[in-house]
């Protein structure tokens, strides 16, 4: 019990700040709550396995700011597909679908180009975002996808196949299914 007086500690002084926050990003008390909830629960799991070396009060607010970012980007998702399909739920044919258009990127392309083209076209992220999520220059994120949308665009080269990675394959299908954009990047 000793490391969560100790988290308390560190976030009792800016939870008032952090729920005036939280409510300021999303004009709603009740998402206002959620929000605040996730971000303490996030906070707790990093502070629980790691030492904070951190200023609290930021970490708090760009953890929040972070959530509701993916939460509009999700929203923003849901809302296409809805208009795009009647269907407002998931099936087992959307599975099949995804896994099947995943399996066919796995077998032509290299597991950075997949999880880069799929967090800047599917999930909207930035190239910056990108650079940061998967560690590397914003320069080699520019690359790759100039490089895999010239491959896409010129399909009828993509001849080699590659050994595909059953276990990449289904963790992309999850994270697209699940609207889990973390759920891409594969463990480094």
């Amino acid at each position: 019990m000793d490391a969560m007086t100790d988290y308390e500690a560190l976030i009792v002084p800016h939870l008032g700040d952090l729920q005036k926050y939280c409510y300021y990003l999303t004009k709603s008390r009740w998402d206002a709550e959620d929000l605040c909830q996730e971000t303490l629960t996030k906070s707790l799991v990093f502070f629980l396995h790691t030492t904070p070396h951190v200023d609290v009060k930021p970490f708090l607010v760009r953890v929040a700011r972070n959530l509701w970012i993916d939460e509009c980007r999700k929203r923003k998702r849901r809302r296409l597909h809805i208009a795009d399909d009647s269907r407002a739920y998931a099936t087992d044919n959307d599975y099949v679908e995804v896994r099947s258009a995943i399996e066919w990127l796995a077998e032509r392309f290299p597991r950075r180009n997949i999880e880069t083209w799929l967090l800047f076209n599917y999930f909207g992220y930035t190239m910056q975002e990108i650079a940061r999520a998967m560690d590397c220059s914003v320069s080699a994120v520019k690359s790759v996808l100039f490089r895999t949308r010239d491959l896409l665009r010129n399909r009828h080269s993509l001849n080699d196949r590659r050994n595909v990675v059953r276990l990449d394959v289904e963790r992309w299908s999850r994270a697209i299914m699940q609207d889990r954009p973390q759920g891409l990047l594969s463990e480094r």
